[in-house]
């Protein structure tokens, strides 16, 4: 299989889920997009196979590949569980991290804000989850770093879907702010404010999420 085409066919798809052209929910069609994309069924099916592995799309035995479609319950129970998992590794951080690790988190808030300014979404996301392992790496707890990685990629996935914040470039972006004031706080060996500050940040992100975007157009509130 050739692998070039497999990755065009997956950054394809994968932008076309993002801007929305392909709904929530919609099935993955291995021949229609084969046919709109001109590439091999093979290559399709294996550009969908990493994009259920990143969770971006979801896969059933009966019901092929569809995309994600979380509902707002299940998107506010990821971050809430996520806050309080990099609370405490931010908290546990504190005091762990040498000069060395300083320069690299203020050279990716650096990055952070470049990148956004000019709206290269992809590079915002590697730099955002660099800036938030790192720390919790510094936690010293193996088992804390799973999860966080494990929820960090997940709810990365929700942002790129429904916030506001990456789908908008004049968007005003608070998250490099927020960043500078954790490491601030970090840098002041105080684990505690270093902590709120990662709930608080992690909590105005979720705020950002597009609540339209996760219900149809014919949803009516009552």
């Amino acid at each position: 299989m050739n692998t070039g085409s497999e990755d065009l066919a997956y950054n394809k798809i994968k932008v076309a889920i993002s801007k929305g052209y392909i709904k929530k929910g919609n099935k993955l069609k291995e021949v229609a997009l084969a046919k709109s994309l001109g590439m091999s069924r093979a290559t399709i099916k294996g550009a969908i196979k990493r994009l259920v592995f990143e969770g971006f799309a979801e896969s059933s035995l009966h019901k092929g590949a569809s995309v994600v479609n979380p509902s707002l319950e299940e998107i506010k129970e990821s971050f809430l569980v996520r806050a309080q998992l990099e609370k405490m590794a931010t908290s546990l951080a504190a005091g762990k991290l040498g000069p060395e690790d300083f320069d690299e988190l203020h050279q990716l808030i650096r990055k952070e804000k470049e990148v956004f300014t000019a709206y290269k979404q992809d590079q915002e996301y590697k730099i955002n989850t660099a800036f938030h392992l790192k720390i919790a790496e510094k936690s010293g707890n193996r088992v804390l770093f799973h999860y966080v990685k494990e929820l960090l990629q997940k709810t990365t996935i929700y942002l790129i879907l429904f916030d506001p914040f990456y789908q908008l470039p004049e968007v005003n972006n608070p998250s490099p702010d927020e960043h500078r004031e954790i490491v601030q706080w970090l840098e002041d060996k105080n684990g505690e404010k270093a902590g709120l500050a990662m709930e608080h940040h992690l909590k105005t992100v979720m705020s950002g999420i597009d609540v339209k975007k996760l219900f149809p157009d014919d949803y009516l509130s009552v």
